[in-house]
């Protein structure tokens, strides 16, 4: 890893919050992912739901039986953990009426990992190559040269690595985004389809990409994120509205390698960045009582209490002192964008 490469990572950390992990970290335990569902924003589907991507545990016997590639060469490494802020969303929201809610979010999807949007700022922007954007949202990992394997599936295709990432690069960004973020989202789709822990059933695979995907996409064939000897897990999103989200805060499940790191250019460039959407008094009652099986009080204000972790994402919500249940347990009942979030009552 060159030394303008370095210097680009650690320009947009947090003064001070900078932390070195050695690279024997151990991973944490595994044990509490099974169930954990994680959700990524489609850059197609703006407009619509997000989709899901699910990670699974494998037992070692059914991963022996996949395709996976041995690591064959170190590329570069990143040393550097981000870190992880703690700064609230800011509310947004005007002109309440009283007993209206404003909600104000910041980005689209889950924000842990990669922000493809962002990875398009920070190549357009700020000058960084693949690696840089790789190590700048993927803190600590390791980029290593593997054999690429005859054939890949993903989305329920099989075919060559050059055909099925490039159709996965192409639904993920379409053909119109910088080069260099495009390399690295391949790199991290290449990692994603060859971990056994994912399912990679939930990807989506886009026909007939152009030649300048396939190019990015041919320039990086084979490189894949490592961490603690192992294909790293991934995961990546839409926009990260300012700041990505710690897997812990949003999952439920610790990774040294997906904690919260800011993102300089979403404010300014960014079209999810702080959206806001009201909501009467009467709908909040409704939804929050018929998906939490509760009967709410008659004080509005005390109704929802956030809890905020790295970079204002929200980690758990008290409902009316009631009940706690996550973040995104209550942006999927609002239907919010994000899991970056705030709020304000008339």
């Amino acid at each position: 890893m060159t030394a303008s490469i370095l210097k680009k990572i650690s320009g947009v950390l947090s003064a001070g919050a900078v932390l070195f992990y050695a690279a024997s970290a151990a991973l944490p335990a595994m044990a509490a992912e099974t169930d954990k569902n994680w959700k990524k924003a489609q850059i197609s589907d703006y407009d619509t739901s997000l989709s899901l991507v699910e990670y699974q545990e494998v037992d070692e016997t059914e991963a022996e039986k996949m395709q996976i590639a041995t690591a064959t060469g170190e590329l570069a490494t990143s040393g550097t953990v981000g870190s992880s802020a703690p700064d609230a969303a800011v509310s947004l929201a005007t002109n309440l009426q009283p007993g209206e809610f404003g909600f104000t979010t910041y980005g689209y999807g889950h924000g842990c990992g990669l922000s493809q949007n962002g990875a398009n700022f920070y190549a357009t922007y700020g000058g960084y190559d693949y690696q840089a954007i790789l190590f700048h949202y993927y803190p600590g990992t390791t980029l290593m040269q593997v054999d690429i394997p005859d054939s890949v599936t993903a989305g329920g295709r099989t075919g060559s690595v050059l055909d099925i990432i490039s159709m996965l690069v192409y639904n993920e960004m379409g053909s119109t985004m910088a080069p260099e973020a495009m390399k690295a989202q391949a790199v991290a789709a290449f990692t994603y389809v060859m971990n056994p822990k994912a399912n990679n059933n939930s990807l989506i695979c886009k026909d007939n990409p152009p030649q300048n995907v396939i190019d990015a996409v041919q320039s990086v064939l084979g490189q894949a994120l490592y961490y603690n000897g192992d294909y790293a897990l991934t995961v990546y999103s839409a926009s990260s509205g300012g700041y990505t989200a710690a897997a812990s805060d949003v999952f439920g499940v610790n990774y040294d390698y997906l904690i919260s790191v800011p993102c300089e250019y979403d404010a300014e460039y960014d079209p999810h960045y702080g959206t806001v959407v009201y909501f009467s008094e009467a709908e909040i009652r409704s939804r929050l009582q018929s998906a939490y099986n509760i009967t709410l009080s008659d004080n509005p204000a005390n109704w929802i209490s956030l809890e905020i972790g790295g970079g204002g994402y929200i980690s758990h919500v008290t409902i009316d002192g009631q009940k706690t249940v996550t973040g995104e347990s209550l942006r999927s009942v609002l239907g919010l964008k994000s899991d970056r979030y705030n709020y304000a009552i008339g």
